[in-house]
């Protein structure tokens, strides 16, 4: 099978016309997120279809379109792809479960959002979980201001873009309908546990919570 991506956890496939694979690492069952995107795509939120489960493989259909990062290389503005994800979040939260409670993306930012000719797409569901919605936010946000202060991300970014974080990281703050700066502190100290965070990414974590803060509105 073709490699199609690549994430921390997980790596996709071309599996067949229209669809793609994806195999969790480690053999992790993937029932568990197979089930919160059907439960999702039923409420109307935007995620893949799944077509089936098993183990740790879950075939879906293949969202055609870049993600929100590579989109706003190509045209995407800051302020629109800051509507967007605010709106993503704020629809999310919104959600009316059975039990009542939120349920958290918890990696919810440009990355993880697909910009298919039908609307965006979000994927990786592997952090999902319930909880409030600020905290949800306060990550989004941490991760979008680790990448503003963090000179190795920014230089990965091309010129015309190496204040986008920081902007998007504003506008977004100021879009989205949820609060959250009392959840940076755990919003940090869970990035901190997070094995896939470098040292590097380690070592700029301060001075994105106080950017953090600094552009809540």
């Amino acid at each position: 099978m073709q490699l199609v991506a690549a994430g921390r956890e997980a790596d996709v496939f071309a599996y067949d016309d229209g669809l793609v694979l994806r195999r969790n690492r480690g053999g992790r069952p993937a029932d568990r997120d197979a089930a919160l995107m059907r439960s999702l795509l039923a409420l109307g939120f935007p995620v893949p279809r799944v077509v089936r489960a098993g183990g740790p493989d879950i075939v879906m259909e293949r969202v055609e379109g870049p993600t929100m990062l590579a989109a706003m290389m190509t045209g995407l503005t800051v302020a629109e792809a800051a509507r967007i994800l605010a709106r993503l979040h704020d629809d999310l939260h919104a959600l009316a479960w059975p039990d009542e409670k939120t349920l958290l993306h918890m990696d919810l930012h440009p990355l993880n959002v697909l910009m298919s000719p039908a609307g965006p797409v979000v994927i990786d569901w592997t952090n999902a979980r319930r909880g409030p919605a600020g905290l949800d936010v306060a990550m989004a946000a941490l991760i979008l201001a680790q990448v503003a202060v963090g000179p190795a991300l920014l230089a990965d970014l091309p010129p015309h873009l190496r204040d986008g974080p920081r902007d998007l990281l504003a506008s977004f703050a100021a879009a989205v309908g949820t609060p959250y700066a009392e959840h940076l502190a755990e919003a940090a100290q869970l990035r901190r546990l997070d094995a896939g965070q470098t040292a590097a990414d380690l070592a700029h974590i301060d001075e994105a919570v106080a950017l953090a803060h600094t552009l809540h509105p």
